[in-house]
């Protein structure tokens, strides 16, 4: 009786308050779940088609020039790579969305692969960086030397050059 006095002070009446529960209750009833197509993307082209999503939402992000000179969208050039259409692309992801262990499986090996690659080009950044470090030391010593004047003979000079050019390339 006290929770029907409470609700009467908001507005709602009894017979309100139990249709609004009632649709609640029925409208959870009876989901549906996607039945499995019959041209379902198996599971590990799922994860490439998902990887390639991926990459292209960030590669959109960071330079969208590319993609606009085409014509086409990354979902596009993603379903002609893997020979996929856009409905068996969405019925598959239905499906698979539906059957999250499934669903979980495919996007924890999307994630795994995507953070394995992240490390893979962070290592390339980082010895890219200390090779140029390395080369500007060089260039900025022999600068030194030869402002010093602790290059002179011809014979010096060839050799430096050619520590430039070895160290350069």
């Amino acid at each position: 009786m006290n929770l029907i006095v409470k609700i009467s002070k908001f507005g709602f009446t009894t017979q309100s308050f139990l249709i609004i529960v009632g649709l609640l209750i029925l409208g959870c009833q009876d989901i549906k779940y996607p039945e499995k197509p019959k041209d379902l993307i198996p599971e590990d082209k799922m994860v490439e088609v998902l990887i390639d999503v991926h990459l292209f939402n960030a590669a959109k992000s960071v330079n969208r020039l590319p993609l606009q000179q085409t014509g086409m969208t990354p979902h596009q050039l993603i379903f002609e790579k893997h020979s996929i259409d856009s409905l068996q692309y969405e019925t598959s992801n239905a499906y698979y969305g539906a059957n999250l262990d499934i669903y979980e499986r495919i996007h924890t090996k999307v994630k795994d692969y995507l953070e394995s690659e992240k490390r893979e080009i962070d290592t390339l950044i980082v010895r890219e960086k200390r090779k140029q470090d390395s080369i500007k030391v060089i260039t900025d010593s022999l600068k030194l030397l030869r402002t010093e004047g602790l290059i002179d003979s011809p014979k010096d000079s060839k050799i430096l050059k050619k520590l430039e050019r070895d160290t350069i390339n």
